[in-house]
């Protein structure tokens, strides 16, 4: 591990928070934009969803990508060229009349939703070696920041300037990127690689190597169970309110706003709770206590739409303490297994939201809210295994050291 100078650690911190920001206000004004687009290109409703679904692929696309030259290029340089990738296709995206040629512009436009989400996350746990949790929850919860900065700004540009409309937030919204990619190309990176040049030559996982192993792709797997009980009211909360418990628009609004409220609080306090209990004890506390919440809400009936926010306060630290948790099993080289973690979880997320919607059309519309309960069992039961593992990987590492430093 590199030892960096306090001055060298915070300009490193603020340039992660800001790609987290960066990579929030983006994803955010997406969803402004495109439905703008619907309306003046136009688009038809499944054009519209391809346009939708492009995020996620992008998303995996460009953190392998990413996750793949970090040792050569190292993480300074791919921030800077996924941020021009993106500026271009913003500028494109201007000039693009028809369905084929906005995807294509939308790829190159989406490019740091993947790389600016994939490789901060891969950089802090190498950078925040000291109240780890803590920063961590903070810079996840500053994604949340630029997601609530950016629906904002996108209504601020269409009251000043509404004949421009989606066209002129694309070319607005790379005045703060603009920033931040000056800010990043400007600070020293004191670390800039996952590892050091004279390490990459050893054994280590590379990216194939990571994709081939079965631990990567297990912790895929219990990582979406964990998110998709996360975003379960964000995504199905809404449906829930209005087609099974038959309240209005509005009841569904607050449910999110308010559910969002308990999350941001919990993401930047909840990182100390974290620091002081431990990442595994923490998951233990927290899964099984939004699983308790989850119950009660949805037990409740219409009453439940006053409990269920408060899931948000347990949900929200489950991802952020799981990544705290990976350097427990792979030690210093937690780099790369995280950098391809998450795109594998974004994939089968993809899969497993589009089975819940299925879900809901042929059964009934409670059941993707449902599902938020035995995906939090089962991740728990699979963090079990894992912390089962993880331990059995520190004996091994420490025996490992103990005859290295016989041996000398």
């Amino acid at each position: 591990m590199e030892t960096i100078s306090k001055t060298s650690f915070w300009l490193l911190t603020i340039g992660l928070f800001l790609c987290n920001w960066t990579n929030g206000f983006c994803d955010s004004i997406r969803s402004v934009t495109y439905s703008m687009m619907k309306d003046e290109v136009p688009l038809s409703y499944s054009q519209y969803g391809g346009l939708q679904s492009l995020g996620l692929f992008s998303y995996v696309i460009w953190a392998f990508a990413a996750a793949s030259v970090l040792d050569s290029m190292g993480y300074k340089l791919t921030f800077v060229i996924s941020i021009i990738a993106s500026i271009v296709g913003n500028l494109l995206t201007i000039t693009s009349k028809n369905y084929l040629l906005i995807l294509g512009s939308q790829f190159f436009a989406t490019s740091l939703l993947g790389v600016l989400d994939d490789c901060p996350t891969s950089l802090a746990v190498i950078v925040f070696t000291k109240h780890s949790g803590a920063l961590f929850c903070i810079m996840s919860g500053i994604y949340g920041l630029g997601a609530f900065v950016g629906p904002l700004w996108a209504k601020w540009i269409m009251d000043t300037f509404p004949k421009y409309t989606y066209r002129g937030i694309y070319v607005s919204m790379n005045i703060p990127i603009l920033l931040v990619l000056l800010f990043l190309a400007f600070i020293p990176f004191a670390i800039n690689h996952p590892r050091k040049k004279e390490d990459a030559q050893k054994e280590h996982m590379s990216v194939w190597q990571c994709v081939k192993s079965p631990m990567i792709w297990y912790c895929g797997l219990m990582l979406i169970m964990m998110t998709t009980a996360e975003r379960s009211t964000l995504f199905w909360g809404s449906v829930y309110v209005k087609e099974v418990l038959h309240l209005t628009e509005d009841d569904g609004a607050l449910l999110n706003s308010r559910f969002y409220f308990c999350f941001m609080v919990a993401r930047f306090l909840g990182g100390f709770v974290t620091d002081w209990l431990g990442p595994f004890l923490m998951e233990y506390i927290i899964i099984p206590a939004g699983i308790v919440v989850y119950v009660i809400g949805f037990a409740m009936g219409a009453k439940g739409v006053y409990v269920l926010p408060l899931v948000g306060i347990f949900v929200s630290l489950y991802f952020p303490t799981f990544i705290v948790s990976t350097s427990r099993y792979w030690g210093d080289d937690c780099a790369i297994p995280v950098a391809c973690i998450l795109p594998i979880q974004c994939g089968i997320g993809a899969l497993i939201q589009s089975a819940l919607g299925v879900i809901n059309e042929r059964y009934g519309p409670q059941y993707a809210y449902w599902a938020a309960v035995p995906c939090a069992a089962i991740a728990l039961l699979m963090f079990i295994f894992y912390h089962v593992m993880a331990i059995r990987r520190e004996k091994e590492r420490e025996s490992l050291l103990n005859k290295e430093q016989i041996a000398v």
